[in-house]
């Protein structure tokens, strides 16, 4: 009994050794913390460029204005080209004071010439890496990837961080590491956010042209390669179609009539249906507005005026979506990942076409879209009381 006694208090406190008793980790002040890497076409051939960036702790003071240059950057990048991504990622630590940990990675930005070659090395060393995490964000820059690292953050501390604002906000679609995989895995294709690089002129540093980033539509895989790039309109709609897309404005005319719809609540459906058989699909994009803006104020907020505005939203929609799909189609790359609803509802013919989905996809296969968009309310139309 005496001896059950003592385990009961000695047991507890084996278990507060702390991390000074586990040599096998390494402390934090002899981390480098990667929050974002950029992944190029190296200058010789077959040869890939990586850039990593990671914060410098003594410069992220809170007193610090964002995005500001009087006390240098708040992060550090650094480059090297090699072979493969790991013997990129060896060359760059040999120059660093502590190792890398990327547990906190949060976005990888490949250029776009990277992105055609294809990204399978990339994914082998992103699956392979102990410290990353499936949940890491997967852009593509319209050329050099470092151009995008270059972007002013002016509302933000980091570049990293307003590329992970860009995905949490669900302006488009957003897709991570485990999402590539999967699709991947089913022989399907998937989707990236298409980022846009340039000047702009900051209002709040007298008009200075600075680097600037931003969305301008999605870029589409297949095999891990970028076969295809859709614009802004029709990107909106694929990620309507994965119910990736929040809050979205759209705007249409009539004769002499234009208004503008606020669409508070987005969703979507998929189904599939065998005809003769092939595969028939569904999407139904399904939403609920209001109207914000409506340039014929002489034409009364009527039901035959609700009626003309949901007629032309649901067909400008839809025909966003169509063309996409085209597109996708065009090219064998699916990115809603349709035949995942062949290998749900119809194992047996699934079985019979995955080896060779995409070329199906692309011959075989037919596509519905329907859009049911709700107006909800005209808004209120403040009118003067003063006669």
């Amino acid at each position: 009994m005496q001896l059950i006694k003592w385990l009961k208090i000695l047991l507890p406190l084996s278990l507060l050794t702390g991390c000074g008793f586990n040599m096998t980790k390494v402390e934090i002040n002899e981390q480098t913390f990667v929050f974002a890497m950029y992944v190029n076409k190296g200058p010789q051939d077959e040869s890939v460029e990586v850039t990593i960036s990671a914060p410098l702790p003594n410069r992220l003071t809170s007193g610090r204005q964002a995005g500001g240059k009087g006390g240098g950057d708040p992060y550090a990048m650094v480059t090297k080209s090699s072979t493969t991504v790991q013997d990129a990622l060896h060359l760059i630590q040999r120059d660093l004071s502590r190792r890398f940990d990327f547990s906190h990675t949060k976005v990888v930005v490949v250029g776009k010439s990277y992105a055609e070659a294809g990204l399978a090395d990339l994914m082998d060393w992103l699956q392979r890496e102990p410290t990353t995490n499936m949940s890491i964000y997967i852009m593509v820059a319209p050329g050099d990837a470092k151009k995008v690292a270059e972007l002013t953050p002016v509302f933000e501390q980091m570049p990293s961080e307003v590329l992970t604002r860009f995905a949490d906000q669900h302006n488009m679609i957003t897709t991570n590491l485990k999402d590539c995989l999967y699709a991947e895995s089913a022989n399907q294709g998937y989707a990236l956010t298409y980022l846009s690089a340039g000047m702009k002129p900051m209002v709040a540093d007298q008009e200075k042209l600075e680097p600037w980033a931003g969305i301008q539509g999605t870029a589409l895989f297949r095999k891990h390669k970028l076969v295809a790039t859709l614009p802004m309109k029709e990107s909106l709609a694929v990620s309507w179609g994965v119910n990736e897309l929040k809050a979205p404005l759209y705007t249409v005319s009539w004769n002499d009539g234009k208004a503008s719809v606020f669409l508070i609540s987005t969703s979507s459906s998929k189904s599939v249906r065998m005809v003769s058989g092939h595969p028939v699909f569904t999407i139904k994009l399904k939403g609920t507005g209001d109207v914000v803006y409506k340039k014929n104020q002489k034409q009364l907020d009527t039901l035959q005026a609700k009626e003309i505005i949901e007629h032309e939203l649901n067909d400008q929609i839809a025909s966003y979506l169509r063309k996409a799909l085209h597109t996708s189609q065009r090219v064998g790359a699916d990115i809603l990942q349709l035949g995942m609803l062949v290998d749900w509802n119809y194992p047996d013919h699934w079985q019979q076409v995955r080896s060779n989905w995409p070329d199906y996809y692309k011959n075989e296969v037919e596509i519905q879209v329907d859009a049911d968009i709700k107006v909800r309310n005209f808004g209120a139309i403040l009118k003067s009381k003063l006669k």
